[in-house]
């Protein structure tokens, strides 16, 4: 290259170029420095659908707002709408306990495994499945429990629908139910997962009064550790890994008055779930609560007084929770939530076709014992009750086992009864979905007084969350008297009741085990056991003279 050419590095125009480059990278340099080149990632959305307390619903049944809603083929439908209306946010779906559990005999008398089978069936539908125990999932015992959880066929005589059975999808969680004979727990406790770039975990626990509604034999080799600091002993090990975003499956719950639309600020929840998460982590942002089988959407404060998002949807398969929660990329931490409890309601709905298969496999499999026509009625008998508490339906209940064991008296939970009985015939399957535990009916001898300190017990604290229907016997009670002194006058069939008699009485061995705090019957003595209770109420259906009838009759009084 010759000199002053004009690209000669001394020429003037050289010059000229090399100073304008130089000006033009200061000028650029604050605007690289901005990120005008590296914008900040967009916040990740994510959706959760929440689905508490379906109990093996799926041929639903049951109303909502007064309006036919539920079963597994209509409420898949709304939850793959949900999902194909996600977009790119991460999907989950989680389960806060009692999946299975007191269900109807398209599930019940196939061990439940329907129920889990219809969860399966969506989880390629979303990023995962996660559930955590409720107290039903502890019925059958833990032999059960692990089996319902990691698969293998069972004892139901029936044709199952999937042979062999291949277990949960989910993956089940639980931070606060341990094995007594090592202290270590029943499941992983937290589980983290990837939502579309960012980290978000899921902690599991149950209600800590599982042995006081569980039959004491399933769930003794286990203890129920407080659930706010279980939850809380997790959160550090969570944070460590650089997650920030943490959401509580918890089958513990409260109410609230229900409304449609988005989560609203200033709700008031009452019950368990309201202290529970009072007491936890600051770092917990959401919780899916089950067990009441009420409605919660609201906002609580954790210990660090930060707002958590609340949810439960109702139950049975009638509603779910769809939750939606936004995440800083940056930081992981959640900048948004808020959810909507959307019903499942049956009229204009297009059942969804697998799962409506699924029902159809499972009504073949039962049909031949649960259609069996045993009576017939001549209206509905129902588990409404009077203002003293008394229903058509724990009476019946009630002289059933009272019939079955040839006692004086007998005791029935009303937390037990878990479907009316429709006018018209009564088939085998209307009556085992009335009491479907497969609890057995026993009988034992209570003295007088201790006949008395159980119907007292209905409202001493810790308060039974059920009261009880009787046979044999009828009482009045006063509201205004002391706890512990409110029975004003109890007959045992017409007489007035002794208290140093002794007396014959009827109930289930989850009562007699002092099941609903009812510790009273840990005093029986002379046990005697007896048949099923779907048996024993069959066989009392069977000898009564058709059709039945049976209607309140003031067992239970309350002075005005």
């Amino acid at each position: 290259m010759t000199a002053g050419s004009p690209t000669s590095a001394g020429s003037p125009r050289r010059q000229a170029i090399i100073g304008l480059l130089v000006l033009l990278a200061v000028a650029l340099a604050p605007i690289a420095l901005s990120g005008y080149f590296s914008p900040d990632p967009e916040p990740v959305h994510v959706r959760i659908l929440a689905v508490n307390d379906f109990h093996g619903q799926l041929p639903g049944g049951q109303n909502l707002n007064g309006e036919p809603a539920g079963s597994a083929p209509v409420l898949a439908a709304y939850l793959k709408s949900a999902m194909a209306d996600a977009g790119e946010a991460a999907t989950f779906i989680a389960l806060p306990g009692d999946v299975v559990g007191a269900s109807p005999p398209e599930s019940g008398l196939l061990l439940d495994e329907p129920a889990v089978l219809f969860f399966n069936g969506l989880a390629d539908d979303c990023q995962g499945t996660i559930a955590t125990f409720g107290n039903h999932e502890f019925d059958r015992g833990p032999d059960e429990l692990l089996r319902m959880v990691r698969g293998g066929n069972g004892t139901a005589p029936l044709t199952r629908p999937v042979d062999p059975y291949p277990g949960a999808a989910a993956e089940y969680i639980s931070s606060n139910v341990v094995w007594k004979t090592n202290g270590t727990l029943l499941a992983a406790p937290y589980t983290i997962r990837d939502a579309g770039g960012v980290k978000i975990a899921f902690i599991g626990a149950t209600t800590v009064e599982t042995p006081s509604i569980v039959k004491a034999a399933s769930i003794e080799e286990f203890r129920f550790e407080d659930e706010a600091g279980s939850i809380n002993r997790y959160v550090p090990e969570i944070q460590q890994q650089g997650v920030h975003a943490i959401v509580v499956l918890l089958h513990e719950g409260g109410e609230q008055e229900p409304y449609d639309g988005p989560t609203r600020e200033g709700e008031n929840v009452t019950g368990r779930v309201a202290g529970i998460v009072a007491g936890l982590d600051a770092d917990v942002d959401v919780v899916l609560s089950g067990h009441t089988h009420l409605f919660t959407n609201a906002y609580l404060e954790n210990a660090g007084g930060n707002p958590v998002l609340v949810t439960q949807a109702y139950g049975y398969s009638r509603a779910f929770a769809d939750v939606d929660i936004v995440i800083d990329p940056l930081t992981g931490e959640v900048t948004h939530t808020s959810a909507r409890i959307v019903p499942a309601y049956k009229n204009g709905t297009s059942p969804d076709p697998e799962a409506q298969s699924l029902l159809e496999s499972c009504k073949e499999a039962v049909g031949p014992l649960a259609a069996r026509v045993i009576t017939t009625t001549s209206a509905e008998i129902t588990r409404v009750q009077t203002d003293a508490g008394e229903s058509a339906l724990g009476n019946l209940v009630a002289d059933g086992q009272r019939a079955a064991m040839g006692a004086d008296i007998a005791f029935v939970t009303t937390g037990s009864l878990r479907a009316d009985i429709a006018g018209g015939n009564v088939t085998w399957g209307d009556l085992y979905a009335v009491q479907p535990f497969s609890s057995t009916v026993l009988s034992m001898t209570l003295t007088g007084e201790e006949v008395r300190d159980t119907l007292e017990r209905q409202w001493e604290a810790p308060l039974p969350p059920h009261n009880l229907a009787v046979s044999g016997l009828a009482y009045t009670f006063d509201e205004r008297k002391p706890v512990g002194r409110r029975i004003v006058e109890v007959r045992v069939n017409g007489t007035p009741l002794d208290p140093n008699e002794e007396y014959t009485a009827a109930m289930v061995d989850f009562l007699a085990a002092g099941g609903d705090k009812y510790t009273v019957f840990r005093e029986g003595t002379g046990i005697v056991n007896g048949p099923y209770d779907v048996d024993a109420l069959v066989a009392y259906m069977e000898s009564l003279p058709k059709p039945v009838e049976m209607e309140p009759e003031g067992r239970i009084a309350k002075v005005a």
